[in-house]
């Protein structure tokens, strides 16, 4: 006789599987095109909506709570005030995850930039993840090709976004010719590997935290 299949009980595994499924219905969302997405504020808006609803869901014990929340602040992240893009949690076990987004087309342009923000973006959630919340995920959407393939020079070779690239835990990142971003830098403590998913003409990158 098979087991009956029922929600885990933990509420980490609970919480990993809610914004992976929220996740996958994003994209067919997006891709199917329920929801037109032509920058970042909409793109955070459905997603928290997806994520609040899914969550709910999850709640499957009396006093299970789960909330969303947009442009949470955090306080004193390298020094600095940060505002998360979406945070969820169980409050009631204070299980909790901080999210990040990026959407870049290839119209935007200034691809530089892009790419030294989405590191610092990272590296906001390696570093509130360490101390306020118990997980952290990054995701991004361009339709751009330059993110996805390697760079021969410039920005594209030290703050690196292409398929396959693995980062160097503890290597200090900076581009000092970069104007606008010269004083930026960034190191990430985790060994992500970048691993882009393409649907169309769009391509999507998740990194767990």
């Amino acid at each position: 006789m098979n087991t009956v299949e029922l929600i885990p009980h933990d509420h980490t595994v609970r919480l990993n599987q809610v914004v992976d499924y929220a996740w996958c219905m994003f994209q067919s969302q997006f891709i199917y095109g329920r929801h037109p997405i032509l920058k970042e504020a909409p793109f955070q808006h459905h997603f928290a909506t997806i994520l609040s609803a899914v969550g709910s869901l999850y709640c499957v014990e009396r006093s299970d709570v789960f909330f969303v929340d947009l442009e949470q602040r955090c306080e004193d992240v390298k020094g600095k005030t940060k505002y998360i893009d979406i945070t969820c949690s169980f409050t009631n076990v204070d299980v909790s995850c901080a999210i990040e987004l990026k959407f870049k087309t290839a119209k935007q342009g200034a691809q530089d930039h892009g790419r030294i923000d989405a590191y610092v973006d990272i590296e906001a959630v390696e570093l509130v993840c360490e101390s306020r919340f118990t997980f952290g995920r990054f995701f991004m959407i361009t339709d751009s090709p330059v993110y996805v393939n390697a760079s021969k020079r410039g920005v594209g070779t030290v703050f690196c976004l292409h398929d396959g690239h693995q980062v160097t835990p503890g290597k200090r990142l900076c581009c000092p010719t970069s104007k606008g971003r010269e004083h930026v830098a960034v190191t990430l403590k985790n060994p992500f590997v970048f691993e882009w998913k393409k649907c169309r003409e769009w391509h999507f990158l998740e990194l767990r935290v």
